[in-house]
């Protein structure tokens, strides 16, 4: 099966892969603005979005799923961005497909194996409470979720992963149970065993704890010829905390010739 995409512009290939919970549509500013001078594919990671469910998900499996989409649309050297689980799907598949991208950008994560994120955790099973026969509108999933995530920016991000089905009920762009089943090896486990000596870009967010000064040399160890940069007054969600900074520092890696 054929991972979902949405696909804009003419040129170059770049293809975006997003966060954990997330979708495609999530960087539909990005695409608007890059699909000026690039072809933009805007794709949903297995268990998101409209791709495809499953019960099994790692990151060796989702290289594969990468691997037969650039395959089925005959993509030649494109260009890789991923966010969070994107970024760390991007990792693996470029130490095990080195020859494919021609470049690649990570957004606020590093290859290091993360521990338990109790948040995280909770996260999911307050999502498994919900209960879209009672739940008829996104401002009842706001008013749901209020109690037990304060933070507005996540509620709206998790209300903006919903659809309507044909039967009008609402419903998660995102398959649940094969996230919370795979999830320890999503997050827990190292990205390691290789290297891709492409030209790499990590960003990491000013006010973000998940690239530290210390996690430098493990980048370092496995891509090579990567430059990490901070992007100012954002937090985990660069492109949406400060998109023109993100922007300008993605255009001139792609636009300019790589210096690390």
């Amino acid at each position: 099966m054929i991972l979902h995409s949405k696909i804009l512009g003419d040129g170059f290939p770049i293809l975006v892969f997003h966060g954990l919970f997330g979708n495609g549509e999530n960087w539909i500013s990005f695409a608007n603005f890059f699909s000026k001078s690039y072809q933009v594919h805007l794709l949903d990671i297995r268990n998101h979005g409209r791709s495809f469910f499953s019960i099994e998900m790692n990151y060796d499996l989702i290289s594969k799923d990468i691997f037969e989409y650039i395959k089925y649309y005959s993509l030649s050297r494109p260009i890789l961005i991923g966010h969070s689980m994107g970024g760390r799907a991007v990792m693996k598949f470029s130490i095990k497909y080195p020859f494919i991208p021609e470049k690649i950008v990570i957004v606020d994560i590093t290859p290091k194996a993360y521990s338990f994120d109790i948040t995280q955790k909770n996260i999911i099973q307050i999502l498994k409470k919900v209960n879209f026969d009672i739940l008829k509108t996104r401002k009842d999933l706001d008013s749901f979720l209020n109690p037990f995530i304060k933070n507005t920016e996540k509620r709206v991000f998790f209300s903006k992963c919903t659809y309507r089905k044909k039967n009008g009920k609402l419903a998660f762009r995102f398959f649940l149970f094969g996230i919370e089943k795979n999830y320890d090896s999503l997050i827990c486990e190292e990205i390691k065993n290789g290297f891709y000596n492409g030209p790499a870009l990590f960003l990491r967010g000013e006010y973000s704890n998940y690239v530290l000064s210390k996690d430098y040399l493990s980048i370092k160890k496995l891509f090579p010829n990567s430059k990490i940069l901070t992007i100012k007054n954002a937090k985990h969600w660069i492109h949406i905390d400060n998109p023109v900074d993100f922007y300008k520092e993605i255009y001139d890696f792609l636009f300019f010739k790589f210096i690390v």
